[in-house]
């Protein structure tokens, strides 16, 4: 399962020329993909439902790209429905604590593997910012196998998965109920300016406009060409016919 933990990054100059759209999630199946393609190996977490994504832009037919807190991802459009409003509470804010006595591992995948290993968070660490969770490695037998997606901030922020068996102070999360009209097309479809043409693309089109009324001014000419043409070599057959008649003995 190749999966792209780290939080995307997104045109900045692009969202602030462009007003937030948020985007409500109502099912318990929605996920949050690192690339635009709807399979395992692109999810990141499961969004809580009843709460929002912050939407970017179209990405596709079936995409948007969007922000969940400091996340970049992209949802699945027939999955969220895009509303007019801006939502007091419209991301989970919570956080938990780990209790494994000899740290619990913090890794790209949720395996419990040395080669996705990130690092290790300390012994009763409690200011982990919960995000979301997935179904991973089932990693002691008989056990759950839910991760965590989660950040953990000391010196620098590290993001990915942890084993959630040795988790505890869970976030109670409750459903917001917040809703705002629904729009049912968030982005218009890009348009391209003809300012913004090249001068190469531009010289392309005027040949292409110009060719077909050279050959239509050809067509027109070509027949008032061949008269003058045929009217010529009559006027020279004709002076060449008066010299070969000519004869000296006819001066006798």
């Amino acid at each position: 399962m190749a999966m792209l933990p780290l939080p995307l990054k997104t045109n900045l100059s692009f969202a602030s020329k462009n007003p937030s759209i948020y985007a409500k999630i109502e099912s318990d199946s929605v996920f949050l993909y690192s690339n635009p393609k709807a399979d395992n190996e692109s999810k990141l977490f499961q969004l809580p439902n009843s709460y929002f994504v912050r939407l970017i832009e179209n990405s596709g037919e079936d995409f948007y790209y969007c922000a969940y807190k400091d996340i970049y991802g992209y949802v699945r459009k027939n999955e969220v429905t895009a509303m007019n409003g801006t939502p007091v509470a419209p991301f989970v804010e919570a956080s938990f604590r780990v209790y494994a006595p000899e740290g619990l591992g913090l890794y790209s995948q949720p395996k419990l593997s040395d080669q996705f290993k990130k690092t290790t968070i300390p012994y009763l660490t409690d200011n982990l910012t919960y995000y979301g969770t997935i179904v991973g490695q089932e990693a002691i037998p008989e056990k759950s196998s839910i991760w965590f997606y989660c950040k953990y901030s000391y010196e620098t922020n590290a993001y990915g998965f942890v084993y959630s068996v040795f988790c505890d102070k869970l976030p109670n999360i409750t459903t917001n109920t917040e809703r705002f009209e629904i729009i049912e097309v968030p982005f218009k479809p890009e348009v391209n300016d003809a300012k913004e043409l090249t001068s190469v693309a531009m010289g392309f089109i005027i040949v292409g406009v110009s060719l077909p009324c050279l050959v239509v001014l050809f067509l027109l000419v070509k027949p008032s060409m061949q008269k003058v043409s045929g009217s010529k070599s009559k006027l020279r057959g004709s002076k060449h016919k008066d010299y070969f008649e000519f004869d000296e003995s006819d001066l006798n």
